[in-house]
């Protein structure tokens, strides 16, 4: 456009008449390659999308024969997909016109406005053949690939030449190229009939008529670019003529062009003659109207006069923008409006310049449409804060969607630079780098999709940190949170670690608030579950996730004690744990105080919890709490010291469980005194002997007394042999002192210790070896016997329901049942033998596909004695 300033000829028709086959004397010939047969084509109307996709085609071979030798084969492969994509159209709609115009390509035949162009690839081949001087493309119905190859090559030849760039631009430069190389299929620079509005028609009348007629004196000479004093005069020319055309809508033709003279009086000759020239190459488009015409003519006016200055030096990035409010502010100062609409009191086009949305947008255009170079050298450099953040998005979204590494890198390396614009001096440039790192987010997360680098955290921190203004401040505040979102979602803890500990190193101080509020805002309650859910999958543990949760290890275990309520949520105990044991102390601590709160479920959990993370701590703070818990909590903690997994400390479990019995619940003590048992646990053999001999100031009932008793058989405690001889035989006179159960009991405790040859029948019941007790809450006890034939019972709870007994033990039994029962739910329980029914007080320890392990921790003696006759009937040994 700019040498349009200087160039005012006619513009002349670049059809010419020749043979379709190069001449021998042309320095340019065309690629051997051999014409396709043409093929019957579709004759449906291509769609926009369509032709996107065979310019496309074209921007390919051109770049291929800048790049590589004549035959080389990406020159001959993209030769004959754009040539076969370029016929196709051109013969379904009987000739293919394209007009280039700044900001894209347009098909006048599909419509006047730009081809989508998402990707900006479109915007390069406008560029491209724009500085090789082409205004206009038409390829006829019928063209061979030989001419598509010269034209390929003229293109190259044009763009390389640079010295002759006042001539190769020229329309005269291509009618005379294509002559000379037989090109009659391919039109360049053709002036095309269009209906001109009458008013835009006297406009250009008055235009030849004041400015014209009067040539350059040497036409061929370098052109001289005009400075900003000729622009705003050419702009305040413009903003003078658009009254007059708005208030001539209704008038004749005559009364217009007469109206378009009066306002040209006041302008220079050279004013009027740069205007035409302009017109002469951004002509009005099909049925344009003059008020949106000489609004796009000015825009393009005023966008290739500062590319012209930029590409020159003579225009700096920060300047870009007051540059386009102040031609802005000529043309609103020379638009005002005093004809029949007077209340307006600017013309159409004033009033668009005066928003300061429409000079916003010009400004982003301009950065859209600058050349690659020249953008890319801002992009790199300290004035990329003064780039819009919408031409930033489009650059990058186009070097991301190139799907190779060598764009992406960099956008990356844009985008980092784009970052350490937060340390400027200038407020208002780091208020623009703030809101523009938010809208870009979604193309950072897109760039980085694994891990943030850290310098962008870093750089955007130490920004938040010094940091005055407060809404520059918010917006900084924003991103930080955005990239801990992102980070979160995607995994990346330590990402997010990084900026916590950033923020958490500030001083507590006043002015520092604002960090520490965004600190506990990036771990808000969502992102803190995705934390929780991250640690307890079912994958390695990411050594940020423990760092990051002991940051409230309260919340962490409010969450922990939610999740064991759900009835899948044992399954989560082993992942627990193994988060527990990174965490370390701090959280282990805060369990083991919550064993003391008065909140059930938040004790249920610590138990489960400690037992599985650190059973000591759970048996440390045992004696201080058994006492204050309900039986159910004493039952559980009690199971879940005494599981196999705790076999480490099973001695020092049995130890402070002899200390703590008196302070037991009766349904749980049976269990503590077994395992007392089991660990051979001495120094509780006296405390034993007093509970067997019923001398026990608190355990009393006949069922602990068994207990006891079997406790000593079990550790082979020879010093209460006498005492066993004695509850075995003592008399009052012809009736046994002690009852059945007690004296059975005793007696099998008195041969194993003894070692008689009568104990293989007791040993049998109470040795459970073998068993694979580590699948169960507790180990075995007593050995399991199936029974032939199933017992029926009946559970006696909130619902009663029936039962079937396939195994049964002195300790407990396997029940089939349809009826669905929670680990430790406690039952009444009755079994029928035949006539005999026994009566258990029994505690659910596990659930299987088609039933439930219970355990008997009580029951009377009599009971005690049925139970032990079936089971001994059963044993095989």
């Amino acid at each position: 456009m700019l040498r349009a300033f200087a160039n005012s000829g006619e513009v002349k028709d670049a059809k010419l008449q020749a043979t379709p086959v190069a001449t021998g004397n042309s320095n340019i010939s065309p690629v051997s390659v051999a014409p396709s047969i043409v093929s019957p084509y579709s004759p449906s109307e291509p769609t926009a999308l369509e032709v996107q996709r065979c310019l496309r085609d074209l921007q390919i071979l051109l770049r291929s024969q800048r790049l590589y030798q004549r035959n080389h084969p990406r020159v001959l492969e993209s030769l004959e997909v754009a040539y076969e994509q370029l016929r196709s159209f051109a013969f379904a709609m009987n000739g293919l016109a394209l007009r280039i115009e700044r900001n894209g390509i347009i098909m006048p035949k599909l419509s006047e406005a730009a081809l989508p162009d998402v990707r900006g690839e479109l915007a390069g081949l406008a560029s491209e053949l724009q500085r090789a001087g082409i205004q206009t493309l038409i390829f006829e119905r019928r063209f061979h690939v030989g001419e598509l190859d010269t034209l390929a090559q003229l293109i190259k030849a044009a763009l390389l030449k640079s010295e002759e760039s006042h001539k190769k631009n020229s329309k005269s430069w291509w009618t005379a190229k294509l002559l000379e190389h037989g090109v009659e299929g391919i039109q360049i620079n053709t002036q095309t009939e269009r209906k001109v509005d009458t008013v835009l028609a006297s406009l250009i009348a008055a235009l030849v008529a004041y400015g014209g007629n009067s040539p350059r004196e040497n036409a061929d000479a370098p052109i001289r670019l005009p400075n900003l004093e000729d622009l705003s005069a050419g702009l305040r020319l413009l903003a003078r003529l658009t009254p007059p055309l708005e208030a001539a809508r209704g008038l004749s033709p005559e009364d217009a062009a007469r109206a378009i003279h009066g306002a040209l009086e006041v302008a220079s000759r050279d004013t009027v003659h740069m205007l035409l020239s302009a017109i002469s190459q951004h002509g009005p488009r099909e049925a344009e109207k003059p008020q949106p015409y000489l609004q796009r003519l000015s825009e393009n006016l005023v966008l290739e006069f500062l590319s012209a200055e930029f590409s020159a030096g003579q225009l700096i990035a920060q300047s870009v923008r007051p540059s386009v409010y102040k031609l802005a502010d000529v043309l609103v100062s020379a638009g005002t409006y005093s004809g029949p609409h007077s209340s307006q009191h600017f013309s159409s086009v004033a009033t668009a310049w005066a928003a300061e949305k429409h000079r916003e947008k010009l400004v982003e255009r301009f950065w859209i449409e600058l050349p690659p170079r020249e953008k890319s050298s801002v992009f790199r450099g300290s004035d990329i804060w003064c780039v819009p953040v919408a031409a930033l998005r489009q650059t990058l979204a186009q070097l991301a969607d190139a799907g190779v590494d060598a764009p992406r890198r960099e956008a990356r390396n844009i985008l980092l630079n784009y970052s350490r614009r937060l340390d400027l001096e200038d407020a208002a440039a780091r208020r623009e780098v703030s809101a523009g790192l938010n809208e870009l987010s979604p193309i950072i997360e897109s760039l980085w999709p694994n891990q943030f680098p850290e310098d962008l955290s870093r750089s955007t921190l130490s920004a938040l940190e010094k940091e005055s203004t407060p809404e520059t401040g918010a917006l900084l505040a924003a991103f930080l949170e955005s990239l801990g979102r992102i980070a979160v979602t995607r995994g990346d803890f330590i990402g997010l670690e990084s900026i916590l500990v950033g923020l958490e190193r500030t001083p507590r101080e006043p002015q520092f608030a604002h960090m520490q509020t965004l600190a506990q805002r990036l771990v808000a309650q969502d992102r803190w579950l995705l934390l929780i859910d991250a640690a307890l999958a079912n994958r390695a543990l990411d050594p940020a996730l423990p760092r990051l949760l002991q940051r409230d290890p309260e919340r962490l275990l409010d969450r922990l004690t939610l999740l064991l309520t759900d009835p899948r949520g044992f399954e989560a105990l082993p992942a627990m744990a193994r988060l527990l044991r990174s965490i370390g102390v701090p959280v282990l601590n805060l369990l083991e105080s919550r064993l003391y709160e008065a909140r059930r479920q938040r004790v249920s959990a610590a138990i489960k919890l400690l037992s599985i993370a650190d059973a000591e701590r759970l048996l440390r703070g045992l004696p201080r709490a058994i006492a204050s818990w309900e039986w159910n909590l004493q039952d559980l903690a009690v199971s879940e010291l005494s599981r196999p997994a705790n076999a480490a400390i099973s001695q020092s479990t049995a130890f402070v469980f002899s200390a703590i019995l008196a302070d037991a619940h009766p349904l749980v003590v049976p269990m503590m005194i077994d395992q007392i048992g089991l660990a051979q646990e001495s120094t509780a053999v006296a405390q034993m002997m007093e509970i067997a001999a019923g001398e026990h100031d608190i355990l009393r009932d006949q069922f602990v007394r068994i207990k006891a008793i079997e406790a000593l058989g079990r550790m082979r405690a020879s010093e209460a042999a006498e005492l066993l001889k004695t509850l075995a035989e003592k008399r009052d006179g012809l009736t046994h002192v002690e009852p059945a159960g007690l004296r059975a009991a005793a007696e099998d405790a008195l041969a194993i210790i003894e070692n008689r040859p009568t104990s293989a029948r007791a040993r049998a019941a109470f040795e459970a070896a073998g068993q694979p007790g580590a699948n169960f809450v507790i180990p075995r006890r007593y050995t399991r016997v199936p029974l032939d034939s199933p017992l029926r019972a009946q559970i006696e709870q909130s619902s009663a329901g029936l039962a079937r007994v396939k195994t049964i033990s002195l300790g407990g039994a396997y029940l089939e049942s349809p009826k669905k029962l929670n680990v430790g739910d406690s039952i009444q329980l009755e079994v029928r033998a035949g006539l005999r029914k026994i009566h258990f007080t029994a505690v659910v320890r596990n659930i299987g596909p088609d039933g439930n392990g219970v355990e008997f921790v009580h029951m009377k003696d009599e009971d005690r004695e049925k139970l032990r006759k079936l089971v001994q009937r059963h044993l095989q040994f």
